[in-house]
């Protein structure tokens, strides 16, 4: 269940790597380190870094990365170097970014590294970009390394991270290339099953005359798994039928590199998969600010666990946390009567609470974000729809259409400026440029300074901030008029009421939003201008 609402980047990042070296160390069998890395770690005690490599495995990569450093402390390059490094993936692992960056940049003179320490600085360095939400640096990053200087694993590993960054970075075309070439170096079956699924997962990003256009005249070498996806769109909502299909393909199919088990995986994934007698705590408030929000997010855990298989739903306890101060208390007693997860707090200061821990003994799915953000504790995982992210998120959708040079128009009032200042934010990690920006009373936005902000014709964007549907529908028709046609329009899901209600939102055709909270499907779509 909790897979149907784990979206949010980070955390799914941060999971995400972490599978991805769970599949790398089964495919090696091993954990131990290339021939030569070894070598730099020989003045090591094994029983140090069997430690190491033990607290790793036991979930506590903080603690891992913790004894590097102490180790590292001890000894002069290279294996010093080694050890930093070896840290700062431990971190990464653990979630924090802050002390990963620490660790990276005490690494003296980087660029004189032997090659195959300098490979392994560009491999952590492109995670890092990852975690931090900079899939285009990641991407730059795991090109320009040389390949020859990693080893087998942390080949794969390099394809895996590069694929995270395409499908971030918004092309899930050359996203899906990637794990095929993938899929052709993975020798364990659990690690391609897990794999093959990603790839299903990532072509049904493309829309469906991308998805034929690969059936027919594409890249060979996606044809099948296009064919694959193909079969997952068709089914639609209603995946029961789906492994029967897919036999039916795989026999017309028999030399393709697909597993028997890919459909029923891919079932599996999208359906939950608990085991049998999990138990979850969801903390959420009953009554305060926060009560209707949690009265919705309740009934969609609820929905959810309805929709999953009989034998794979979990125990569910819902706890009442409108005392945030009590949140600690709540989230031990939950530990100390054998939860195996935990869902909730809702409140940002409980949120805060909980990312103060050194570490969660359980995974723990916070529905909101910390503001403490050099401190996260281990095996918690934040989930938010706040505004900041949609505003960063237009930057993210902007800049993989090509679009370059922006202009921002939002209210002057404090949630104007911090949405402006998220986009700011994300379109200059990107690269972006901004031409100019303007402000507009919350309660005239009519009185808008349009003229003067549209007169730049190189632009090709615009950030409209608007804070509901209908600020929208009074400024977007006086844009649409005076901009040229070349400008493109972008706006967060604060536009759209979720109303179907055609002869309003009439005034925002041409507007493009997030679809964030709404979750449109594929098949889907809105007639006011998406």
């Amino acid at each position: 269940m909790l897979k149907h609402y784990i979206t949010a980047r980070r955390a799914a990042i941060a999971v995400w790597l972490s599978a991805l070296l769970t599949s790398v160390l089964l495919t090696a069998c091993s954990t131990n380190p290339s021939t030569q890395q070894a070598h730099y770690l020989a003045p090591i005690p094994a029983a140090k870094l069997e430690r190491a490599a033990a607290l790793e495995t036991q979930g506590k990569s903080a603690d891992a990365a913790a004894l590097y450093l102490n180790l590292a402390s001890k000894v002069s390059a290279p294996a010093r170097t080694q050890l930093q490094l070896n840290a700062a993936r431990a971190y990464l692992n653990a979630g924090q970014t802050a002390a990963a960056q620490q660790t990276l940049d005490a690494i003296a003179a980087p660029s004189q590294l032997p090659a195959v320490q300098q490979a392994l600085l560009q491999l952590t360095q492109a995670d890092l970009a990852l975690l931090d939400d900079r899939p285009q640096d990641a991407i730059a990053l795991l090109k320009r390394l040389t390949v020859s200087a990693l080893s087998p694993e942390q080949q794969r590993q390099r394809l895996g991270s590069l694929a995270a960054a395409q499908r971030l970075s918004h092309q899930p075309l050359a996203a899906a290339k990637t794990l095929s070439v993938l899929n052709q170096q993975l020798d364990d079956p659990n690690a391609r099953l897990l794999n093959q699924v990603s790839l299903i997962s990532t072509l049904n990003q493309l829309s469906d005359a991308e998805l034929q256009n690969i059936v027919h005249d594409g890249d060979v070498r996606l044809k099948g798994w296009a064919e694959i996806a193909q079969l997952v769109r068709d089914a639609g909502d209603n995946l029961a039928g789906l492994p029967s299909t897919y036999r039916q393909w795989r026999q017309t199919h028999p030399r393709h590199a697909a597993l028997p088990g890919l459909a029923r995986a891919y079932v599996a994934t999208l359906s939950g998969g608990y085991a049998p007698g999990a138990q979850v705590t969801i903390m959420l408030p009953r009554s305060g600010y926060f009560a209707a929000a949690a009265k919705a997010i309740r009934a969609g855990i609820t929905a959810a666990y309805q929709a999953d298989d009989p034998q794979q739903r979990p125990t569910l306890t819902f706890v009442d946390s409108t005392q945030d101060n009590r949140l600690l208390a709540i989230h031990a007693k939950a530990i100390a009567d054998g939860v195996d997860y935990v869902i909730g707090p809702l409140q940002k200061s409980a949120v805060d609470d909980l990312a103060a821990q050194r570490m969660l003994t359980v995974p723990t799915l916070a529905l909101n974000e910390t503001t403490q953000i050099d401190k996260r504790a281990d095996n918690l995982f934040q989930f938010s729809l706040s505004p900041e992210n949609e505003a960063a998120e237009i930057a993210n959708k902007a800049y993989a259409r090509g679009l370059r040079q922006a202009l921002l128009l939002y209210p002057n009032d404090a949630w104007g400026e911090r949405l402006a200042q998220a986009f700011l934010q994300k379109w200059g990690a990107l690269g972006g440029v901004m031409r100019g920006q303007a402000r507009y009373a919350t309660a005239e936005p009519n009185a808008a300074p349009l003229g003067k902000l549209l007169d730049d014709n190189a632009a090709d964007l615009l950030f409209l901030v608007a804070a509901t549907p209908e600020t929208a529908r009074q400024l977007y028709p006086s844009i649409h008029l005076a901009a040229p046609p070349t400008l493109t329009v972008m706006a967060t899901s604060h536009v759209y009421s979720g109303d179907a209600d055609p002869q309003r939102n009439a005034a925002l055709n041409g507007l493009c939003f997030v679809d964030i909270p709404w979750m449109l499907t594929a098949h889907q779509n809105v007639t006011h201008g998406r």
